[in-house]
């Protein structure tokens, strides 16, 4: 049967609304009368426009980012807030009378009879089964020995009361993805000092922090969190992988990535945010994977001297030219789907490439690419190439002996020949086995 898959994304998708932790699923009632909850205030809107930019900037201005409080201030402070407000996971929810007892159905009647008709006064009831746990209760089974501790969506929006000081000489992995968690805090988190990978997905982080410790670090996920800046993770000279995915990064400062991290770095993503160009980043000199997709960047420059990246992915991107490349001769993957590109050309030196994805630009003809005799994939789809004359000489068996895939729908030659459309392929090119999301038969 034919397989439907589409194109490929290579970046991250963003939480759905079912799993975001600003809105979590409560099983919230009222009493009949009562008038509706009003509607979830909104996460902060991590959207790539032209206005957030200026004011984004403006903010930064006059106040240093890498300046913090006191971590023993803010945590006094967090309790004294608590003592006045009352634990985030105490007050009971009101029971909806649809989902009342039989019993006490027939209690209200009585209680209105009494009454003189007029229905009983608004009573909180608890459900056992919608009751929240309290933070200390997550990890109080658990022995001190624990290497792996995962509290994906579990409605925090602190650690303060986790407990996790007692794991610090055994723990490697700490997920906390989903919640609703605002800074990393020194007398938990910052302790870990076993800690190998620390996965802070889906928060609202907006500083890094207190990582001084965590020197065995050697992955860091802060993807869709509340960051404008990257911060003190240069000491890390065991990190390999770093995420910031979807945050409100507008520029890689000089001193970001300088130290220590910038020799053990392989992998770097930072697709979603606000770039405009490609910078500082040109020293690490092992990276291998550099994820710069759905930024604003308008050319390649800035990454010649990276010439053992073997991933480079800058899709939905402004650029107009392939450029620059020329030093990265162990590149295998590229991938510049939805820019502005109008020709292909640029890879005469990029000889080991497996997969090449051009799709979604306006790119015309396909060209200047035999040489690419490793090539596996070739994904041309949604551009303007009006004929398939090109394909024998440019992607034949004879120069592309190892291409299993091509994707061309969506250019108007796929219009253009209707129904030949895949059989002309075929001819072409007998040693591919998929043609766009179909299997060859």
């Amino acid at each position: 049967m034919a397989d439907q898959t589409e194109p490929k994304d290579h970046d991250r998708a963003e939480p759905s609304s079912s799993s975001n932790p600003q809105h979590p699923s409560k099983k919230q009632v009222q009493l009949v009368g009562a008038p509706p909850p009003g509607p979830p205030i909104p996460k902060d809107d991590t959207h790539n426009d032209d206005s957030d930019q200026s004011s984004d900037e403006a903010a930064e201005e006059g106040r240093d980012d890498d300046q913090e409080s006191d971590p023993e201030t803010e945590d006094e402070a967090e309790q004294q807030g608590q003592e006045a407000g009352g634990h985030r996971n105490e007050g009971n929810l009101i029971q909806d009378g649809s989902h009342h007892e039989q019993a006490g159905r027939q209690e209200s009647s009585a209680l209105m009879t009494q009454n003189g008709g007029l229905p009983p006064p608004p009573q909180t009831v608890t459900d056992p089964r919608d009751e929240i746990p309290d933070d200390s209760e997550l990890l109080a089974d658990f022995d001190g020995n624990e290497d792996i501790i995962d509290l994906t969506h579990m409605r925090l929006s602190t650690t303060k009361n986790l407990g996790l000081a007692r794991f610090s000489k055994s723990l490697t992995r700490l997920c906390l993805r989903q919640n609703q968690i605002t800074k990393i805090r020194s007398k938990d988190i910052g302790i870990l000092t076993e800690l190998r990978e620390l996965d802070l997905y889906d928060n609202s982080i907006e500083k890094i922090a207190n990582l001084e410790k965590l020197e065995k670090l050697e992955t860091l996920d802060f993807s869709f969190n509340n960051l404008h800046h990257i911060s003190n993770v240069s000491h890390l000279s065991n990190c390999h992988t770093l995420y910031f995915v979807q945050n409100k990064i507008s520029r890689v400062r000089s001193q970001d990535l300088e130290g220590p991290i910038a020799s053990s770095l392989r992998s770097l993503e930072l697709g979603g945010n606000r770039l405009r160009v490609i910078e500082n980043i040109g020293h690490l000199s092992n990276l291998e994977e550099l994820w710069l997709g759905k930024n604003k960047i308008t050319s390649l420059q800035g990454i010649s001297s990276l010439t053992k990246l073997r991933v480079l992915s800058i899709q939905s991107n402004r650029i107009t030219k392939i450029e620059g490349l020329q030093n990265l001769e162990a590149l295998e993957e590229l991938y510049l789907s939805h820019n502005g590109l109008t020709k292909l050309e640029g890879l005469e030196k990029n000889t080991k490439l497996k997969t090449l994805d051009i799709g979604a630009n306006k790119i015309e003809k396909i060209e200047n690419i035999s040489h690419l005799k490793d090539l596996e994939e070739f994904w041309a789809n949604d551009n303007k190439i009006e004929t398939l004359n090109d394909l024998e000489s440019q992607l034949g068996p004879e120069l592309m002996p190892k291409l299993e895939t091509v994707y061309l729908e969506g250019n108007p030659v796929q219009r253009k020949e209707m129904t030949a459309y895949r059989r002309k392929i075929k001819l072409a090119l007998p040693q591919i086995s998929q043609i766009d999301a179909n299997y060859v038969r």
